[in-house]
């Protein structure tokens, strides 16, 4: 009987992560072991990051070999899993994670260049109120006054109280009054 699990993992190791997948659901057809769906999670990964990828199917070889209970692998599984339901609903919304954005951003080296490329076509989602505050202070800063003065006025709203949302109204009136002042 051909060991298609044995298969996967040679491939995975190969770095060919779409034929270890290949193999991987072959031996998980037959045998419905749920750690397969694990090494198809993690060759999935290695399709975008093989170092990330790689790292986890080391962590999983060692729990194997150890003869250690499935818990940690589970636990991964299950954050890889709700990883990719997120990545699905972003690519479905035409939206980036703000995580994603700054990455772009410590990349390009400059916040201006990397919004303007994307602010007409993709959506930046963003989950908790510190990113939000600091996104809105990036667009202050690169000169993105008029909306950052829409995306405050809404935050006023929600998060009233906030020194931090004073401190920005406060850094959007500096910048107008200097650019009056510079027009005259």
């Amino acid at each position: 009987m051909i060991d298609y699990k044995k298969i996967g993992i040679k491939y995975f190791k190969r770095s060919k992560f779409k034929d270890a997948i290949f193999y991987f659901s072959l031996a998980y057809e037959k045998t419905q072991e749920r750690n397969l769906l694990f090494l198809i999670q993690i060759c999935s990964l290695g399709e975008e990051n093989a170092e990330e990828a790689k790292l986890l199917f080391d962590y999983y070889m060692a729990k194997v070999r150890a003869g250690e209970d499935d818990e940690g692998v589970e636990e991964i599984l299950k954050i890889l899993e709700s990883r990719d339901e997120e990545s699905e609903y972003f690519e479905e919304q035409d939206a980036i994670s703000y995580e994603d954005f700054k990455r772009a951003v410590y990349k390009d080296g400059s916040f201006k260049k990397v919004f303007e490329n994307i602010m007409f076509s993709t959506k930046v989602m963003i989950s908790n109120k510190d990113d939000f505050l600091e996104f809105l202070g990036n667009l202050i800063k690169n000169d993105f006054i008029d909306m950052s003065m829409n995306y405050l006025e809404s935050a006023a709203v929600m998060f009233g109280g906030d020194e931090r949302i004073d401190q920005l109204f406060k850094e959007i009136q500096k910048r107008q009054n200097d650019e009056n002042i510079s027009r005259k």
